[in-house]
């Protein structure tokens, strides 16, 4: 990985090539996107946005190609390549500017705020366009004897929490990509900058104290707009209770719980926000001050 990074950072044609090659890629296997983002957060970290946005619009007509004579439909590759390079762009130079990760986490946190004010105030009906899509992916399953109003049940339940997380996971994405990217970043150097900013990395009483608000509306009127509000909150604050954790393990010996937490957070949901919750305590609280304390 370390490799080709260096690599994509000889040259603007250099990371045009291996950005584009890798979004190409990733029109097969999505994860590879990631990876192509965390490249695109490298370039404009380390050399700023005009580079960076020199070589994506180069990136773009590639994989817009491929994407016509693949699926003839240069659109789909327009629409990868923009969804998976802008939020990057865009949190990469605010992290390049700013020089820290917690502003840069409130600065996407709100922004993905807007996005889902967004959605519900010019989309309201999203639920019932993914239903009929989804509808129509199970028309052999209708086929096979399945009662039909018990299967669009189904699809109405899973179509609503998709739509409620849809958000905020896709931030938590950017946010992971942007990580690895300054990671690469610091390892390119031969620093631990990166290390130590995680373990710093607090996001203020405002944005908790907005969290809690948040969380207070969204139960007492019930309004799936909150409730998605809610999700990119807690998945932000899911970062700094994640910081508070590896600063814990990085005190002693252990490692095998971390390694465990990061299976339950796949397994239970429940962990994910009681993670979160903690970074949202934290604030207050300031465990790792108390930590550096009991270790002094």
């Amino acid at each position: 990985m370390l490799a080709l990074a260096r690599y994509a950072l000889k040259s603007p044609f250099h990371a045009a090539t291996v950005v584009g090659l890798l979004a190409v890629l990733s029109l097969f296997i999505p994860l590879v996107s990631i990876l192509s983002g965390a490249l695109v957060g490298l370039i404009i970290l380390t050399q700023g946005i005009i580079p960076g946005t020199r070589a994506l619009l180069i990136s773009l007509v590639g994989i817009t190609l491929v994407s016509y004579l693949v699926t003839q439909s240069p659109m789909l590759g327009i629409t990868i390549g923009l969804v998976q390079w802008i939020p990057m762009v865009l949190l990469a130079e605010v992290m390049r500017r700013s020089r820290s990760l917690s502003i840069t986490l409130v600065v996407g946190m709100i922004a993905s705020l807007l996005v889902v004010v967004a959605q519900y105030v010019w989309w309201p009906n999203i639920d019932q366009l993914w239903s009929k899509i989804l509808q129509q992916m199970f028309v052999e399953v209708e086929q096979a004897g399945i009662d039909k109003s018990q299967l669009d049940q189904g699809i109405a339940q899973l179509v609503h929490l998709m739509t409620l997380v849809l958000i905020a996971v896709m931030y938590s994405t950017f946010i992971g990509t942007l990580m690895a990217a300054r990671w690469f970043q610091a390892r390119l150097t031969e620093q631990a900058a990166f290390h130590d900013e995680f373990y710093r990395l607090k996001l203020g009483k405002s944005a908790a104290l907005a969290t809690l608000l948040v969380a207070a509306g969204s139960f007492a009127i019930s309004q799936d707009w909150l409730y998605a509000m809610l999700m990119v909150m807690l998945m932000t604050f899911l970062y700094q209770g994640l910081a508070v954790l590896h600063r814990w393990t990085s005190t002693g010996k252990q490692k095998g719980w971390l390694v465990l937490l990061y299976i339950l957070m796949v397994i239970f949901p429940q962990v994910l926000a009681a993670v979160a919750v903690l970074g949202i305590i934290d604030n207050w609280v300031d465990f790792r001050a108390k930590m550096k304390s009991a270790n002094d």
